[in-house]
């Protein structure tokens, strides 16, 4: 069974971990482009895997819209006529500096591939899509989404199941500061609620969503461990987000808020699954190029003397943190990254990236960002050499 209590040294190095190397795939896949007919950019702001107005609306569809692919139609049945899938090419180099105490360790690592996966996804249905990821090395499937949404008026109205690794909204995220479209040059590594999401691994659950092009509220039931035992103890989340256009620029606000607890039953470690948090985007275009910033902020109360709280170890101190980091795409074909962010409960965890990355082609990146977590005792510096090309 998964450890549920941590100490505030093990959630150090998890959160150094997490800022390191963070995967950039499974966000934006050709097979999407393919069952649509539209280009990669069309759903994505700057690069995948930042989500556009149009990728929005493509989601709220449930991945079923389709352009001149041809579907396989009868009574209950509306298949596309082949299975869409992509394949991930992912190699990085890695390089870490940790410094304790005046003395520092390089090591080097290089890996191919990196994120060995297959990625399948789009119309299953009228109303039904779906996403998985094939992990090649025998892991089974690494995220999965199954997204139903239907046409009642002006609104869309759903329910999705989800066990992923994107976190408790996943069944239907529509902002890019964290989760499944936060990955852009490992961006999303800074935000706290990424951090406190992934803090015990991957979420299973369900969830119920409505909304428009301007607004969507979902409600799920989730296990914030992914399936830790045979229980059937969920823990409610609620999530909300708000779009409008201000000038050149799209805003985007969110708010989430899990509370409950999971497990206390069949011999499962009860836990309980407590924070708050909100999100903020802005995407738009300036003179001198795309401009992208996105910041969160969260906090999960401390642990009781008796029941853990799944996202905060400490039994002293309420978890807080925040992020903030800003993208700028002076040309067709690059893209930077500046930000900054913090943990902070027993400990605190100063945290900061910068990167570039040149577009080959809008399915063939090559990134470099350089990024740096201080606990106040060590100091990790991280440079990530990432290829991705996505076919």
């Amino acid at each position: 069974m998964k450890k549920i209590i941590l100490s505030a040294a093990s959630l150090a190095v998890a959160a150094v971990a997490s800022v390191s190397v963070v995967p950039t795939t499974a966000e934006a896949i050709p097979a999407f482009a393919r069952q649509t007919g539209s280009a990669c950019l069309a759903c994505h702001f700057q690069s995948f895997p930042t989500l556009s107005s149009y990728g929005r609306s493509f989601k709220m569809n449930a991945f079923t819209d389709v352009g001149d692919q041809g579907l396989i139609e009868d009574d209950h049945l509306s298949l596309p006529n082949v299975l869409n899938m992509s394949i991930v090419f992912r190699p990085n180099l890695v390089s870490t500096k940790s410094t304790t105490g005046g003395v520092s360790k390089t090591t080097e690592e290089i890996a191919v591939p990196a994120d060995p996966v297959i990625l399948i996804g789009g119309r299953a249905g009228e109303n039904t899509g779906f996403f998985v990821e094939v992990d090649t090395t025998g892991g089974g499937f690494a995220n999965t989404q199954l997204l139903n949404q239907y046409d009642m008026g002006d609104l869309k109205v759903g329910w999705s199941y989800f066990n992923s690794g994107f976190g408790e909204d996943a069944g239907m995220q529509l902002m890019s500061v964290w989760g499944q479209h936060g990955g852009m040059m490992g961006g999303k590594s800074l935000s706290i609620n990424q951090v406190m999401s992934q803090t015990n691994g991957d979420v299973a659950g369900f969830s119920a969503q409505a909304g428009n092009e301007t607004w969507m509220a979902s409600f799920g039931l989730i296990d914030p461990t992914a399936n830790r035992g045979t229980t059937f103890s969920l823990a409610p989340v609620v999530r909300g987000n708000y779009f409008l256009d201000v000038a050149d620029f799209e805003l985007g606000f969110g708010v989430i808020a899990v509370s409950g607890s999971t497990g206390g039953s069949n011999g499962v470690v009860a836990i309980d699954a407590n924070r708050t948090g909100i999100d903020f985007q802005a995407q738009g275009d300036l003179d001198f190029g795309q401009v992208g910033v996105y910041a969160d902020w969260a906090t999960a109360p401390a642990s009781s003397a008796t029941v853990a709280n799944g996202y905060n170890p400490s039994k002293l101190n309420d978890r807080t943190g925040y992020s903030f980091r800003a993208t700028l795409k002076p040309t067709h074909n690059i893209v930077l990254l500046a930000g900054v962010g913090q943990d902070k409960a027993d400990i605190t965890i100063d945290k900061t990236i910068v990167g570039f990355e040149y577009e080959v082609y809008q399915n063939f990146v090559v990134a470099v960002t350089q990024s740096s977590t201080d606990n106040g005792t060590t100091k990790d510096d991280v440079t990530l050499i990432d290829i991705e090309l996505l076919l």
